[in-house]
């Protein structure tokens, strides 16, 4: 069953309809859905749809060519190129190259000939071309990029980013919510790690069938992932599980890496563009020294920050993941954090950040979980509790005394999400509550 992605399809089904030439890259992390998306919308269309090998630029472009004719044939690049051009002048043709980065990693010349026939046919032609790529790196670099031959060829461009929390909990329809909650927490929303939970199975047995035993599906999932990216991720690797750790800075990075300070911070960068780590700054001051690394990506944070810790423990996979289990529950409140965040912006729109600094009246750290930038001097501020108390007026008095110390607000709204409910706080136009119950309904702005 197809779920989610239906904005995407509408979006691919209006520019087949207009008839004209289209080229739309489409990429995006491994198993975040292109294949399944691409697939559902070629269904009742003319389509070739084509997944090159890791090999030789020949054999790829035989295969090719033995797809648009429907038999085997040998062929070379021009007789393919030379097949593209014939149909594509007489009828609407849509050609799908799926993880298209395995045919310019072994052939980058593929790509000079590809934009010499855009540039021929793109006036008249009937042709809708889709290039599809799970490197991140090299679909942005290599396909979109001002360096790249196809530069500026393209009529448009999908990156398909992992599915918002209300579209992933439909994958997990027969867990109870605490459960699918913490499923959400291991994988993110990630529609074919969504898929492989049972939901009658226990949580702790979905865990250990998973994530430990030695053929299970997640066991190596990490190092394939980055070996979409990189071709020796073992350093890359290394980087991330530090920032899993918790080492939040670059000179921690450094350390625990054993490796320089500059080299740290290049690959911090690179795994920050394509989307496993984050760089945060404080909100009132997002041009200074202050940074912190976050992982990003839950299926990476987890894997790395406690499912490979367990499996260094040598554990039965049923103790590993029972140990695991309970691991995740106390790292529920990030997790909460993440799906609240998107609450808000789904709700009001904005710019999300952090803050945190140094009262100077107590000389203490403070840390404000959530600011919303809604409008240049505007903001909400949010406080979140996923903890099995209702959370009184004392958590309200701190978010508010806080956020008077981030500068360039002159306007602010409070809100404080809570699991458990509340306990002598009343709403009123500047303080917003919501519950888990309200968290759960999907907002409209």
């Amino acid at each position: 069953m197809f779920i989610g992605r239906e904005h995407e399809l509408e979006l691919l089904n209006r520019r087949y309809d207009g008839d004209t030439f289209q080229f739309v890259p489409v990429y995006g992390r491994r198993r975040v859905g292109k294949t399944a998306l691409l697939r559902e919308f070629c269904k009742r269309k003319d389509c070739v749809f084509f997944t090159p090998v890791e090999g030789a630029l020949d054999y790829n472009m035989s295969s090719l060519a033995s797809v648009i004719v429907g038999a085997k044939v040998n062929a070379d690049m021009d007789s393919v190129l030379g097949m593209i051009r014939e149909r594509a002048s007489k009828e609407r043709f849509l050609l799908v190259i799926d993880e298209y980065p395995r045919i310019i990693k072994k052939a980058p010349e593929f790509q000079d000939r590809l934009q010499e026939l855009i540039d021929e046919i793109h006036d008249d032609s009937k042709l809708f071309l889709i290039l599809c790529g799970s490197s991140i790196g090299i679909m942005e670099h290599q396909v979109l990029g001002y360096k790249s031959p196809l530069y500026g060829r393209r009529t448009g461009s999908l990156e398909l980013k992992p599915l918002d929390f209300w579209t992933s909990m439909r994958f997990l329809e027969g867990f109870e919510m605490k459960d699918a909650l913490r499923i959400y927490g291991m994988v993110g929303g990630i529609p074919m790690y969504l898929r492989l939970f049972d939901a009658k199975k226990s949580i702790r047995d979905n865990i250990a069938d998973l994530f430990f035993e030695e053929d299970s599906f997640f066991f190596n999932e990490h190092t394939l992932t980055l070996m979409e990216e990189f071709e020796n991720p073992a350093t890359y690797y290394l980087v991330i599980e530090a920032v899993a750790s918790g080492h939040s800075k670059t000179s921690e990075v450094a350390s625990y890496a054993r490796l320089d300070q500059p080299i740290a911070a290049i690959h911090l960068k690179t795994l920050t563009d394509i989307g496993i780590i984050s760089k945060v700054r404080p909100v009132d001051n997002p041009d200074g020294k202050k940074t912190r690394y976050l992982v990003s990506d839950p299926f990476m944070r987890f894997q790395l920050g406690r499912v490979l810790p367990a499996r260094m423990g040598l554990y039965e996979p049923q103790e590993a993941a029972e140990k695991v289990l309970k691991l995740l529950d106390g790292d529920m409140g990030v997790v909460f954090e993440g799906i609240c965040t998107e609450y808000l912006l789904r709700r009001f729109g904005g710019i999300p950040g952090k803050w945190w600094g140094n009262d100077p009246s107590t000389k203490t750290s403070e840390e404000i979980d959530i600011v919303i930038t809604t409008s240049p001097g505007e903001g909400i501020f949010a406080e979140c509790k996923f903890t099995s108390k209702p959370v009184g007026r004392d958590v309200l008095d701190t978010l508010m005394r806080r956020s008077s110390l981030v500068k360039g607000y002159q306007r602010r709204t409070y809100a404080i999400f809570s699991k458990s409910g509340f306990e002598g706080i009343v709403p009123r136009e500047d303080v917003l509550l919501f519950s888990l119950d309200d968290v759960m309904m999907r907002p409209e702005r």
